[in-house]
């Protein structure tokens, strides 16, 4: 029987340390028995001027190898390379650069993906509005865009992109959205079709994950109140100076980029900045931490935090995990079992009031087992069967 075809056109590449919901839907179709083309955004020789970062250095390597091949062969991953790229940049924030650096990419970007064995495809999905071109450029059953977040809320998000993911909307086959609350962001976009389909978690890997002390835990005194993910401007780090101070017996440990942890986390003995980890890493992080937390500023950025379904939320209780997050809509409208609070004192109360010694993790492993990723994509898989 020939094995379906899918082009992912996302963000991310294949080996970023932020596996994001489209990583795991592609090992998701896999699963199902489709060959997954993985294409990333490109890169150019501009990304070098902020220097050559781990992961810029990865990314350039998989462009040098032609791509490279996962999961017994089954994923063919890219990063397409162009002499310009889409970016919020002075001169690179235009239509022109949004339409047409695929004319510019070396080798082609279009040749390349036709060598590589995906020149027609059963599906073309996309997270990106980068490469919208492949609706016009490759020959595809069916066609859809997910959204994951209130894009317009990102800083990197120019009005060229926002004109693309608008055209892009109108063009696919089926426009996905991961929280109720965008399905007003979802609607101007005029979609065919819409499917809400919310975050899930790559279940086995968190709660059959390695169980091993961390080396860093190991001078880490308990109770570990962990974060995983990135922190940027929509992270709370006045709430986490805050409640730093008045906690002192708990353990502050957050795993991600720091450039700007650093900068606005105060020094304390109880907070712990590790930096990023592999994916493959992070489940012995939360198997041997306490509480999982998720302190996002819904109060300066209610637009984009109200609007988001997390996957750190099922992660943390894959593994087991308590978690104490900030409250906002979507978690709300999830009735998860999580503890929510709207500010520094109501977080506070949360933990003094958490019996850290005596918790129930069956209760949050079997909540995350029913937000399995494999069940989402099931539905793709039979959206798309024939």
């Amino acid at each position: 029987m020939r094995r379906k075809k899918v082009l992912m056109a996302c963000a991310n590449y294949w080996t970023s340390p932020f596996q994001v919901g489209s990583h795991h839907i592609a090992r998701g179709f896999v699963d199902l028995g489709w060959d997954v083309a993985f294409v990333s955004d490109p890169i150019s020789p501009l990304h070098l001027v902020n220097g050559l970062t781990s992961e810029l250095r990865e990314r350039i390597l998989i462009h040098q190898l032609g791509g490279i091949k996962d999961l017994n062969g089954r994923v063919w991953a890219y990063v397409p390379s162009a002499m310009i790229t889409p970016h919020n940049k002075l001169l690179l924030r235009n239509d022109l650069v949004q339409k047409y650096w695929r004319y510019v990419s070396w080798p082609n970007i279009i040749k390349k993906i036709k060598q590589a064995g995906f020149g027609k495809v059963d599906l073309l999905y996309f997270d990106s509005v980068n490469q919208a071109f492949w609706v016009d450029v490759l020959p595809h059953k069916y066609s859809l865009l997910r959204i994951a977040d209130n894009n317009h809320q990102f800083n990197k998000f120019t009005q060229s992109m926002i004109k693309m993911e608008k055209w892009l909307g109108r063009h696919v086959d089926i426009v996905a959205y991961t929280a109720r609350g965008l399905k007003n962001y979802v609607d101007n976009l005029e979609p065919k079709e819409t499917l809400y389909l919310p975050n899930g978690v790559n279940f086995d890997h968190f709660v059959n994950g390695d169980r091993t002390l961390p080396n860093e835990y190991k001078t880490i005194n308990r109770p570990i109140a962990v974060y995983i993910g990135a922190m940027d401007v929509w992270f709370d780090y006045d709430l986490i100076n805050i409640v730093a101070q008045q906690l002192p017996h708990i353990s502050f440990v957050f795993i991600g980029p720091e450039r700007m942890a650093k900068e606005r986390l105060r020094s304390r003995s109880n907070i712990h900045l590790l930096g990023k980890r592999l994916y493959k890493e992070l489940p012995t992080y939360l198997h041997n931490a306490d509480v999982g937390i998720i302190p996002f500023n819904v109060k300066d950025y209610p637009q984009l935090i109200n609007n988001i379904n997390p996957l750190k939320l099922y992660e943390y209780m894959a593994a087991g995990l308590p978690v104490v997050s900030a409250r906002w809509k979507e978690l709300e409208l999830a009735e998860t079992p999580a503890y929510l609070y709207r500010n520094s004192k109501e977080f506070m109360d949360i933990f003094k009031k958490l019996n850290l010694e005596n918790i129930s993790h069956l209760k949050y492993i079997d909540y995350a087992s029913k937000h399995n990723w494999n069940s989402k994509v099931g539905i793709l898989n039979e959206l798309f069967k024939n």
